[in-house]
Formats: C-alpha cells, sequence, structure tokens
C-alpha cells in the first residue's frame, strides 16, 4: 500500500512539474510549432543538447516513454553560456 501511495504522489509530482514547465514556455511566447522543431532528432544520442539559439538541454528518458530534454540553467560544464529567459523549460 505504501508503495502506491508513493507512486500515486511521484506520478502527480511528475504531472505538475509537466503542467508547470509548459505554462511558462507558453506564456514565454513559445508556440508548439518552437517546441516541436527545437527537439533533437530522435536518433540523436548525445546527454547534451545546444538548441541554434543557445539553449542547453539535458537529457532524461524514463522506460517506456519518449525522451524529454530539460533546460541546463548554469550549463558550464558543457562549454555553454547560462540560460535565456525566452528558453523554454522543457523540449
Amino acid at each position: 500500500m505504501k508503495k502506491l501511495i508513493a507512486l500515486a504522489v511521484l506520478v502527480t509530482a511528475i504531472g505538475l512539474v509537466l503542467a508547470t514547465s509548459a505554462e511558462a514556455f507558453f506564456l514565454n511566447g513559445g508556440t508548439r510549432d518552437q517546441l516541436k522543431n527545437q527537439r533533437p532528432p530522435d536518433s540523436y544520442q548525445g546527454q547534451w543538447y545546444t538548441t541554434p539559439d543557445g539553449c542547453s538541454y539535458s537529457r532524461a528518458k524514463a522506460p517506456g516513454y519518449r525522451t524529454t530534454w530539460h533546460l541546463i540553467i548554469n550549463p558550464h560544464h558543457i562549454g555553454q553560456p547560462n540560460a535565456k529567459k525566452s528558453c523554454p523549460v522543457m523540449l
């Protein structure tokens, strides 16, 4: 029972993060086309990805789900500048 409750809490937290990320992106003037066009191709295998406009992302993948890309606020470890306000939080 404890595992079921923990799973429910985790799923709820993930849902809130995704909803907040999407809301932040669209409130900052992003569009669905920009979000779609900035993703690296599914064949891309690197851990980090930098978009043409200079936003850097780190790969995350849960078993059974599509890869997601999360904004790196301070990507100094990959030699990139800090994230701009215009960068979508997640691809």
